[in-house]
């Protein structure tokens, strides 16, 4: 058996004068910040949390070895002790206590005095440090319903206090450390409604810089240097540890607590964390490394950092020649400044405007990394503000009433075959419109493996994804769940037109889809052939307008053709939907 003893004279560690931040990234722990002391009420202590830290490398330790170990405070005192005694205790037990108490509350605590086994080492090592709590409360409560022995009497009493103050009580709380600010800049508070309204859902307050300020950001092409300003001459005046996040007004939601951005943040080990995104702007001879994932530019719209930090990064990249770009300045302010800073590659925190991104169980999940998201920017053009609006309004930030819809959202519909319903659906313009972006965007073709190969190109890559998921959500999804019950909505799968001309595709073979219900718009007319026929229904769509949606369900007895074209061009729209949760393209 080997002892093991905690000292802040030796090889503790003494968290006493560190900041949280500094306590947190050098330990490599993260402190549990929703336990509270079971009698006081209060938060972890900055004492407690390098005690425990001291115990959790002693059971590191304990755990290599492969070879039992005794653990003594450095308060512990004793007149002998044999370790002969203690070590025989470990051979039937998993613990053995030399010193302890029990509580009101009906457990042992104080680890001034104790033996472990290297398995039992293991099984307090487990998890410990993503959620770390006062050692005292973490042994009993993983040693519960293991074999623990207690020497009776105490063989290892504690210093008295009168004669040995505590070097743990008198620390800080993890709450009373903990600057942290939350900021924007909105000239025009009447335009950051969705920002406020998710900061008063998680119950923060967003500390308004432009309140009042006669500035107005168009938000077109570069400029944006103000914010920068009213940022700069707020960290002035606020103590260089708090820790500050950023957030554009107009363009930003929260996704997550602010209690888990915290905790991201600090997980990063470094002072300054910028958003990133997908492309460079504005266009510059700016170089940036690889980062692992497609976002590898600076984005200047959310970042976190320790006051002091921002404000000299900012105060080093006033020398640069930015053309009054905010971005371009924070871009020179990372790429040459001294500061401690990294970009958020993962969108682990930050996710700016990214069309592959879904809501999964009330989170935004990013496809590309993985990775849910706890803030939101929808930088960009008209369609990165459609997705942004739409994203808003499925967290609850954004009222329905609000959207001007060229779609008609009526419920009405009518079989006009065994089991093939049809609705109004598109306008003429809508119809026009995605034939026209459709033809904008090109490069018609295949999915790779389809058994039947189609001329077709994906809403996602138009940039129309979220809208027509959204519409079935609101509309297709209800009439299929009201005429199919109990059919239940899982959600839409894919979604892509098709393209029908003499000198490329001019029919598609009988089958049936990859769908439970499938929704099918004719987009024009100007064609001859090629019509949608259900051989099984008697059933085809010459006669179904153009606009109007087709709903079957599709995966067993709605199989399908479309005969040859004879002439014209013809385009079509195609929405599948799940047929089980995960059911993905």
């Amino acid at each position: 058996m080997l002892i093991y003893q905690i000292s802040l004279h030796g090889s503790a560690f003494d968290a006493r004068s560190l900041s949280w931040e500094e306590a947190i990234q050098r330990s490599g722990c993260r402190p549990n910040r929703k336990w509270r002391d079971p009698l006081l009420g209060r938060p972890l202590l900055k004492g407690e949390f390098g005690c425990a830290v001291s115990h959790l490398r002693v059971w590191e330790k304990i755990a290599a070895s492969g070879r039992a170990g005794l653990v003594l405070e450095e308060d512990a005192v004793f007149d002998s002790i044999d370790p002969r005694e203690v070590e025989m205790s470990l051979y039937e037990h998993d613990s053995a206590w030399l010193g302890w108490r029990e509580n009101s509350l009906g457990y042992w605590y104080n680890a001034h005095a104790y033996a472990i086994t290297p398995e039992a080492a293991a099984l307090l090592i487990d998890g410990f440090a993503e959620q770390i709590i006062p050692a005292d409360e973490w042994l009993p409560k993983r040693l519960a319903g293991r074999s623990n022995f207690f020497f009776r009497p105490e063989r290892v009493k504690q210093i008295p206090r009168d004669t040995r103050p505590s070097t743990i009580e008198e620390t800080e709380t993890m709450d009373q450390d903990i600057d942290f600010r939350i900021i924007t800049v909105a000239t025009e508070p009447e335009k950051a409604q969705v920002l406020f309204r998710s900061a008063n859902m998680y119950g923060v307050k967003i500390i308004n810089l432009g309140d009042g300020s006669d500035w107005r950001d168009d938000m077109a092409g570069r400029g944006g240097m103000p914010k920068i300003q009213m940022v700069n001459s707020y960290l002035k005046d606020v103590p260089e540890d708090a820790i500050v996040l950023y957030l554009d007004g107009y363009d930003t939601f929260l996704a997550d607590s602010p209690l888990e951005i915290l905790n991201r943040y600090l997980g990063f080990g470094a002072d300054i964390v910028f958003g990133a995104e997908d492309r460079l702007w504005p266009e510059s001879d700016l170089h940036f490394e690889p980062t692992g994932t497609k976002y590898k530019y600076l984005n200047s719209g959310c970042y976190i950092g320790r006051a002091g930090a921002l404000h000299r990064l900012i105060a080093a990249s006033m020398i640069y020649e930015c053309h009054g770009d905010d971005q371009m300045f924070m871009q020179h302010g990372f790429l040459y400044g001294r500061e401690s800073a990294v970009l958020d590659a993962e969108a682990y925190i930050f996710q700016n405007h990214e069309p592959n991104i879904e809501v999964v169980n009330g989170q935004l999940m990013n496809l590309e990394t993985n990775c849910c998201g706890c803030v939101y920017h929808g930088n960009g053009g008209v369609e990165a503000k459609k997705l942004f609006n739409d994203l808003a309004r499925r967290f609850g930030f954004k009222d329905n009433d609000e959207v001007r819809t060229p779609y008609i959202m009526t419920l009405d519909y009518e079989e006009v075959a065994p089991e093939i319903l049809v609705c109004d659906f598109l306008t003429q313009r809508q119809c026009d419109y995605l034939i026209q972006q459709s033809e904008r965007h090109g490069n018609w073709g295949q999915l790779d493996g389809d058994k039947f190969p189609a001329q077709e190109i994906r809403l996602k890559k138009l940039g129309l994804w979220h809208e027509y998921e959204r519409l079935w959500h609101e509309k297709l999804g209800q009439i299929a769940m009201k005429h199919w019950k109990p059919y239940q909505h899982i959600g839409l799968r894919d979604a892509f037109t098709m393209k029908y001309t003499m000198d490329t595709q001019r029919a598609l073979g009988f089958h049936t889809d990859a769908s439970l219900v499938t929704g099918s718009v004719k987009l024009n007319d100007a064609y001859e052939g090629a019509e949608l026929i259900f051989p099984r229904q008697n059933f085809d769509n010459t006669n179904v307008a153009v606009g109007r949606c087709i709903l079957f369900p599709s995966d067993v007895t709605h199989g399908n053709y479309v005969p040859e074209l004879q002439s014209g061009i013809k385009y079509s729209l195609t929405m599948w939907t799940s047929r089980f949760k995960g059911h993905v393209n």
